[in-house]
């Protein structure tokens, strides 16, 4: 009996060594597959004859940097005609010739009223009532004309600040034609050829980010929980076609909450990619399968805040 039970309990002993030994281990996912993180179908984004096209597959674009340009001849020649109307607008607000004219006359009505008050004091019915109140008249319309002239002025002003739009305007059609990578790189696939008429959502390019791919794989979520792979480094190894092996070193980004039929949960890594000794090759390349590590027994790394940036910049 002693000797059974002394069996009974080592066996336990081993049995509990294991899953000790088997939850300190840090998960390792095998057949994990290799996707782009970022990607984008750059498309036109105005109608129009498609006049450049600066890039080719295999080019390496930066964000920013020049796709194709549609036709912009027309919006030029707007931004033109509302540059100049902005111009004039500007010159008619800042000149003051009308409102100091109009002073002066009014100055020269005021002295003519005086003097013919000043003449029928001294000659009663040498003026005429007609006269002076044609004379007052012409004094009042003179004081109108100043209002008239700073009214003429603040007019001009707003009518600047208008044209000034249609300008901005002009501009934004225009820089809608010149069609920019929103991503840092690759071009894979240009769509049109040089002047093809092009309508909005026309694809022109797709553009595919290479420094930098997702991991994807499945974690067994009746050994790890989630909280244990978070945020956690990893190291990627994937076998090359000369049976050399390449490692890769990321961080899990993405942890699903939905446990699949299997017991697994999937979870993706963003890797680092690096380009071949000698080449502008890059090594890790999406629809490859790889094996990734998940280094659990690390501290999880910092949070990655993300800047959520518009196509222009937009």
């Amino acid at each position: 009996m002693k000797f059974i039970f002394g069996a009974m309990c080592c066996v336990l002993l081993l049995r509990a060594n294991s899953l000790a030994v088997e939850k300190s281990q840090e998960p390792v996912l095998t057949r994990c597959l290799v996707s782009v993180v970022d990607e984008a179908r750059i498309p036109a984004r105005e109608a129009g004859v498609l006049l450049e096209l600066s890039v080719k597959e295999g080019d390496v674009v930066r964000r920013g940097g020049a796709i194709a340009r549609i036709d912009d001849s027309q919006p030029r020649f707007e931004k033109q005609k509302a540059s100049a109307e902005h111009d004039q607008a500007i010159a008619k607000a800042t000149s003051d010739v009308d409102v100091r004219y109009s002073v002066a006359a009014e100055k020269v009505a005021e002295v003519e009223v005086e003097k013919a008050v000043a003449s029928n004091r001294r000659i009663p019915g040498s003026v005429t009532e007609v006269e002076l109140a044609r004379l007052q008249l012409n004094q009042k319309k003179s004081e109108l004309q100043i209002e008239q002239a700073q009214l003429e002025r603040q007019l001009s002003s707003l009518d600047a600040g208008s044209k000034e739009v249609e300008v901005l305007a002009a501009e934004n059609r225009i820089q809608r034609r010149q069609i920019a990578s929103p991503i840092d790189g690759m071009i894979v696939q240009v769509y049109p050829h040089l002047g093809e008429w092009m309508q909005p959502g026309d694809p022109l390019a797709r553009v595919v980010r290479t420094d930098k791919l997702r991991v994807e794989g499945y974690v067994d979520s009746s050994k790890y929980e989630p909280r244990t792979v978070h945020n956690r480094p990893v190291t990627v190894s994937v076998m090359f076609a000369d049976e050399r092996d390449e490692s890769f070193k990321g961080r899990i980004v993405f942890v699903s909450p939905l446990v699949e039929p299997g017991g697994d949960y999937r979870v993706w890594a963003e890797v680092e990619n690096r380009q071949a000794k000698d080449s502008v090759e890059w090594l890790l390349r999406a629809g490859q399968t790889a094996t990734m590590t998940i280094h659990s027994q690390q501290p999880p790394l910092p949070p990655v805040h993300r800047t959520v940036t518009t196509v222009d910049g937009e």
